[in-house]
């Protein structure tokens, strides 16, 4: 056990890492927003193993068949990635929990110095495909019951929450967020191709954090190039796509409290569609600072 300023017990994380930022690590306002949501990725899917037993993440269902843990929802908040620059030492601590069988949430926190710059929240089910090189055939994977151990007592409520919300989402119950609330149709909206070289991962998937990627390029395409840096963005995943597959980026709501003022905010609601059959396969809602 760890204490707190206040002197309090607190849990040790289930896993921390230490960085200093480099170009790899960096973007044109701070930290890179795509590499630290790869790398939080990462970093919650060893949580996974070692919350089962293993040294490595390599699941399989009840049945025996190779399973993934795919992310449901992510919700990255409070975010100040201006704080880190070149040579800054960072580092980021996660703890985790188990809210279900086949379901992992945790809490990521990003340090400078004691101080934190932001906190990602992700929740993954465990997943994989009925039929071979098809991810339209992607079902969930019923798991063996297994004892995942519970790092911190206190996230049960945050998993449940972020839970919940992602259910309702799921179910085409998109309650308002970030001051945003979906009309009745798109305000406007791109088609884009995603690259297999970059965008889709070693499973064969189209990577959870390229769909943030997707979101940003419609932004650019749509509305310009607009200096600023996300503060927070809250992601919503049902469906992916086959290599090849285009997908179209439909903006559903925004709004703006001071167009091309510096340190003024604005938001988008996004939504992802497999251009093939219309099939909605993420949600993605952005909070955006203007820099100077």
């Amino acid at each position: 056990m760890l204490m707190d300023a206040a002197g309090r017990l607190r849990t040790a994380p289930a896993l921390e890492q230490s960085y200093v930022a480099g170009m790899p690590q960096l973007g044109l306002y701070g930290l890179s927003e795509n590499w630290l949501l790869k790398e939080c990725g990462h970093l919650h899917w060893l949580s996974i193993a070692r919350a089962r037993g293993q040294d490595e993440p390599e699941f399989a269902d009840a049945a025996g068949h190779k399973s993934y843990a795919a992310l449901t929802a992510v919700h990255l908040r409070d975010a100040r990635l201006d704080r880190v620059g070149e040579h800054t030492r960072f580092a980021l601590a996660v703890r985790a929990h188990a809210p279900g069988r086949a379901q992992h949430y945790s809490r990521q926190t990003l340090l400078t110095g004691g101080a934190r710059q932001v906190t990602v929240d992700m929740l993954s089910a465990f997943i994989r495909r009925e039929q071979a090189g098809n991810n339209r055939s992607i079902v969930k994977a019923p798991m063996d019951s297994h004892d995942d151990a519970a790092d911190d007592g206190n996230l049960a409520d945050a998993a449940l929450s972020l839970q919940a919300r992602a259910r309702l989402f799921r179910a085409g119950q998109c309650v308002p967020r970030m001051g945003l609330s979906p009309g009745a149709g798109a305000l406007h909206s791109v088609t884009l191709t995603p690259c297999p070289h970059g965008d889709f991962n070693g499973a064969g998937l189209l990577y959870f954090a390229s769909f943030q990627s997707l979101a940003d390029r419609a932004e650019l395409a749509l509305c310009g190039h607009q200096p600023a840096r996300t503060v927070e963005r809250e992601l919503y995943f049902y469906g992916n796509i086959d290599p090849g597959e285009s997908v179209v980026v439909e903006l559903l709501a925004q709004r703006d409290s001071g167009e091309g003022s510096e340190g003024a905010e604005f938001a988008h609601w996004w939504r992802l569609r497999r251009v093939a059959d219309g099939c909605r396969i993420a949600d993605l809602i952005t909070r955006k600072r203007r820099v100077g």
